[in-house]
């Protein structure tokens, strides 16, 4: 099945490194440079992970995290940032990032980070079919 990964950031250097990565391991990379742009996207297509930096002009990465998840509430979000504040890091694992990434950051570890939870995508969706067959049984 393939990969959707949506990046944001204000910043088109990154937008370009993780789209370039990604792409060539078999991934849809859609990329928007604010929140505004993110969400538009979002409501049209299909997106199993965003990675989001924290800190944007006109809508930030907290405020886009909490939109986000009105829309979708089991889209996987991975946090990065420039500015690391314990306070905003905790508020966004405590909601429900799966992870986050301090910039400048490797991206080997960013790598692992989205290999790792697109794995755990997978292994809800064949769980979810095996618990549709099973009820069909039932």
């Amino acid at each position: 099945m393939k990969r959707h990964l949506l990046v944001v950031d204000d910043e088109k250097s990154i937008l370009d490194i993780i789209s370039k990565v990604f792409e060539a391991e078999d991934t849809t990379v859609a990329c928007a440079s604010n929140g505004e742009e993110a969400m538009a996207y979002l409501q049209g297509h299909d997106v199993d992970i965003v990675i989001t930096d924290i800190m944007m002009p006109k809508v930030s990465g907290i405020e886009l995290f909490y939109k986000m998840r009105k829309v979708d509430p089991f889209i996987q979000i991975i946090i990065i940032t420039g500015y690391p504040s314990i306070k905003h890091i905790a508020e966004m694992l405590e909601a429900g990032a799966c992870d986050f990434v301090i910039k400048p950051f490797d991206l080997t570890k960013l790598k692992t980070i989205v290999n790792e939870t697109f794995s755990r995508i997978e292994r809800w969706r064949a769980l979810r079919k095996e618990w549709q067959e099973y009820r069909k049984k039932a």
